[in-house]
């Protein structure tokens, strides 16, 4: 391609980024494209000088950036790449300049663990959360139960992209909740739904109204709310009706890691010494102990220290 259709091309990418959207937001299903192979493919995220393909959808992502850093709408578009055996998902982010998240989201990865090579990905000019409007798996799930309000407020379409229908959410990244879930698949949160009222650290006790740490995080959730083991290991510790903790299960995990699940209004047949799975249910939340409402107390420990468990959600 000679320099004067390269610039022609360029011209109109330009034309295109100022027109808006590229999509209808009043459309309750708008099109991008009839499947993958409507879409330009990329076959080499190595060099951008000599490769008029990369430079283009660089150019966009660019573009789309900008638009949305002034609060204008930018034009979406998507191009493919098959991924090679040295691709992962964050030398995609960092050759892309796209996060994450977006190609995460768009392209059903479960976890940044899941290998790439072979695999034909569609890749994003607008960075935001495609979230599958039929979410299949334990992520795609998570992401729709954090974002629901947001999905189901009218305000963000489900669009055709590659064949499949989406709502895109432009800008967003993954909560904490999300980000722990996808970057340590070992790990799952103990609650599929909560609101977090107390972290992790010094704080005024609701109960003693003293500055006292908190050595663990609370998880406000009905009564009755399954609470699952956050990680495998075995039944450490059963205790019912203790002072403080109520009726909590702890459980010892590898690397010297244990977690504990306190306040809990009944907790499942279990017994010490008895292995469990990830996302295994282990009780029920309650306000069992000194607890002035139904939460659940969650406590990670590495090798008898307590650690924030929000480093573990933010990864």
């Amino acid at each position: 391609m000679n320099m004067t259709m390269k610039k022609l091309a360029f011209v109109f990418a330009i034309l295109l980024c100022l027109e808006g959207w590229g999509l209808c937001a009043s459309d309750t299903a708008a099109s991008v494209g009839a499947g993958r192979e409507s879409y330009p493919h990329i076959e080499s995220l190595l060099s951008r000088k000599s490769n008029f393909m990369l430079q283009q959808y660089l150019d966009e992502v660019q573009a789309a950036g900008k638009a949305l850093k002034t609060g204008r709408k930018p034009f979406i578009n998507f191009y493919t790449y098959t991924a090679d055996k040295k691709d992962t998902l964050m030398t995609l982010y960092a050759r892309c300049s796209v996060p994450y998240e977006s190609i995460a989201s768009l392209n059903h990865l479960a976890n940044k663990e899941v290998a790439l090579e072979g695999v034909e990905l569609i890749l994003p000019t607008v960075p935001g959360l495609y979230i599958p409007a039929q979410p299949t798996s334990e992520i795609e799930i998570l992401l729709a139960s954090c974002y629901s309000v947001r999905i189901n407020s009218g305000n963000y379409p489900t669009y055709t992209i590659g064949g499949e229908d989406f709502y895109f959410l432009p800008g967003e990244r993954f909560t904490p909740e999300v980000r722990a879930f996808f970057l340590n698949p070992g790990m799952s949160l103990p609650l599929d739904s909560y609101r977090l009222t107390s972290p992790f650290g010094m704080r005024v006790s609701p109960i003693s109204g003293l500055w006292r740490f908190h050595k663990g995080i609370d998880m406000a959730a009905p009564v009755g709310t399954v609470v699952m083991a956050c990680k495998a290991g075995t039944v450490k510790r059963i205790g019912l009706d203790d002072y403080t903790y109520g009726n909590y299960v702890i459980l010892q995990h590898d690397q010297g890691m244990t977690s504990l699940y306190a306040h809990l209004s009944s907790i499942y047949d279990l017994k010490e010494g008895v292995a469990v799975l990830r996302r295994q249910p282990i009780g029920k939340v309650g306000q069992t102990g000194l607890a002035t409402g139904p939460h659940l107390h969650f406590e990670i420990k590495v090798n008898g220290e307590a650690q924030d468990p929000e480093k573990y959600l933010k990864g």
